[in-house]
């Protein structure tokens, strides 16, 4: 069938793009790399409490969040 004069081309199968050539490299900064061991500090009262209401929060919301699971797969008593 003859192009009409003006027409677009029919699209052609393409090749896959080239790779870049292996010999680059990228560097990534990770925020692990500035790391650096201290000398242990004795923790005080206030650590403490601070650490206690810590573990009372999340002891809460799990059994809120283990709440919500129970009454969700309970079946509906009319």
């Amino acid at each position: 069938m003859a192009r009409a004069k003006g027409a677009a081309p029919a699209p052609r199968s393409r090749s896959a793009p080239r790779i870049v050539a292996p010999g680059s490299t990228v560097t990534v900064a990770l925020p692990f790399s500035n790391i650096t061991a201290e000398k242990p500090v004795k923790m005080e009262a206030g650590d403490w409490i601070s650490l206690a209401g810590l573990v009372i929060t999340v002891a809460g919301f799990s059994a809120v969040i283990w709440q919500l699971i129970r009454s969700a797969k309970a079946p509906e008593a009319d």
